[in-house]
């Protein structure tokens, strides 16, 4: 460890050790009892500060800055009140497992009164809500110890398997006095979870030579590892079909002419009789219909960086825990070596057949016949793909579901952009998620896909969009409606569904492009399929 002596006030260290560990951004929001740490973050040179003015553009813009490399990012909220605030979007980081450090300050609730304005109550500890929604918290009390809780929260964050951790730093550590500590400089560098052993690999790799029907499911585990080309190559010489989770669609790229799609819909499209699952936290929704999707297959393989990717599969045969990225990469290197890709002809010509049929009749779905001044949501997906693949490739932020992206057409390139979502599903992910992954891709341009209502959950995260001068294009799919809201009434076999009127979810009456006028962002309407392309084209100049 290489450490250097600092004397400074407490806020100058903690600022000082983020600036040592390599952050390059802090998300926050600012308080008045915290004006010395933002003092200090607004005037050293080697941080930026990224303001947004609500605790859930925050944490959606942290954790999508995470979505892009797997670099941890830093955030600051306002007290207990701030924390609590942003609960909304921690809950999409944790659900995500994200490397996001939480930071936030607390007033002395025990000495000499238990009652503080904007902090929590004195029966709980100044970390309390955020536990159920992080890998470990952690109280600091004294100025001193701040440069190791800063530098082990980073380390546990971005740990596999990752996940969000919190500081709560008790606010007398806010003032003028001098401190001096020791500045870490040095760390254990990237942690893995280990390698997996030969023979593991092999068993793997042979039984998807041996199944007659094999599915291969990968999840966030891959993409975080550095993974998702070993395993893109790897579908593609054993011609197996791919399936994502729901949360995650970012495993193998959607455009994979081999991708099913979700896994409760591949599940039922393939009909697997063996289920290779790399890196996926296998997810249902709390009924005992869940396990119906896979008592039927025969066998179940799974590998992941920890129990979290293995647990979710009664009678699993067969799993690893190690790292995803290395296991995928020898994997491919044996199957090149001992499994020759012709003798899967037969299969991959049989799984591409029946990955396009599936995806022809969704869009089928999402095309229809044109209607005057509405663009079909398919064109919309089409559109956006194309115009950032003709960059070079981009990344899409989503949090929309009038224009599903998993509709868009095959074709595997080096130009396939990547596609990004909040994997909690938790509301209002979407504005600052575009801000975060452009900060963390500044040399690729970067679309947010937001939804009219999703819009309206964060609006105020245009506001730091052009307060920072951050380029990037919204493209807000405005369908007037809680779409997604107004399809689960209809199917829900109540009153609403039988009369078709559905309190709640009608979002007339509102106009995008005048909110973002109003945060000074220029904006326009499309109207018409003829012209969405070269407005895209004019947009992302």
């Amino acid at each position: 460890m290489i450490s250097k002596p600092m004397t400074g006030t407490p806020s100058d260290i903690l600022v000082e050790q983020l600036v040592a560990s390599g952050v390059k951004y802090v998300f926050y929001n600012s308080g008045s009892r915290e004006a010395l740490f933002f003092d200090a973050l607004n005037n050293n040179p080697n941080i930026n500060g990224i303001l947004a003015l609500h605790e859930g553009t925050v944490a959606s813009m942290a954790g999508a800055y995470t979505q892009v490399n797997a670099e941890p990012a830093v955030m600051v909220v306002h007290l207990g009140a701030g924390l609590a605030q942003c609960m909304g979007q921690l809950y999409n980081i944790w659900f995500g497992g994200l490397p996001v450090v939480v930071i936030t300050f607390a007033g002395d609730t025990g000495s000499f009164t238990d009652r503080i304005n904007l902090d929590l109550d004195a029966s709980f500890g100044p970390a309390s809500i955020s536990v159920p929604m992080c890998k470990e918290t952690w109280t600091v009390v004294e100025p001193e110890g701040l440069p190791n809780a800063v530098e082990r929260a980073l380390r546990v964050a971005s740990t596999p398997p990752f996940g969000p951790v919190h500081i709560a730093v008790y606010d007398k550590m806010l003032g003028k006095q001098q401190v001096t500590t020791n500045i870490i400089h040095s760390g254990p560098g990237k942690l893995n979870a280990g390698h997996a052993s030969d023979d593991d690999l092999q068993s793997i790799v042979r039984v998807l030579d041996e199944a007659k029907n094999p599915l291969l499911y990968v999840g966030d585990g891959v993409w975080k590892s550095g993974g998702g080309q070993f395993a893109s190559e790897l579908a593609s010489h054993f011609g197996v079909p791919i399936a994502s989770p729901e949360t995650d669609l970012r495993g193998i790229t959607l455009k994979h002419p081999q991708h099913m799609g979700m896994f409760n819909t591949a599940i039922n499209e393939v009909n697997p009789d063996v289920i290779v699952s790399i890196g996926t936290r296998h997810q249902g929704a709390g009924k005992k219909e869940d396990l119906d999707y896979i008592n039927d297959v025969k066998s179940i393989y799974a590998l992941g960086s920890g129990i979290e990717y293995l647990k979710n599969y009664p009678g699993l045969d067969f799993g690893v825990i190690a790292d995803e990225g290395d296991a995928l990469e020898r994997m491919l290197e044996i199957a090149k070596s001992d499994y020759g890709s012709d003798r899967y002809d037969s299969r991959r010509t049989r799984i591409i057949e029946l990955s396009d049929n599936w995806r022809l009749s969704g869009r089928a779905s999402l095309m229809g016949d044109r209607i005057a001044n509405k663009v079909r949501p398919a064109v919309l997906v089409d559109t956006i793909d194309s115009v950032l693949e003709g960059l070079g490739g981009g990344y899409i932020t989503n949090e929309q579901f009038a224009a599903p992206y998993d509709a868009v057409q095959f074709g595997l390139s080096e130009s396939n952009n990547t596609f990004l979502k909040g994997a909690g599903g938790s509301e209002g992910w979407g504005v600052g998620a575009a801000i975060g992954a452009k900060l963390a891709a500044s040399d690729s341009p970067v679309i947010g896909l937001v939804g009219d209502g999703s819009l309206y959950y964060a609006d105020s995260g245009l506001w730091t969009t052009v307060h920072h001068n951050i380029p990037l294009l919204y493209v807000i799919s405005n369908n007037g409606a809680y779409g997604i809201v107004a399809g689960a009434f209809g199917r829900s076999g109540g009153t609403m569904s039988d009369t078709g009127i559905y309190e709640g979810v009608v979002l007339d009456g509102i106009d995008p492009v005048k909110i973002a006028d109003a945060f000074g962002l220029e904006g326009e309407t499309i109207e018409s399929e003829d012209s969405i392309n070269e407005t895209f084209e004019r947009a992302l100049k």
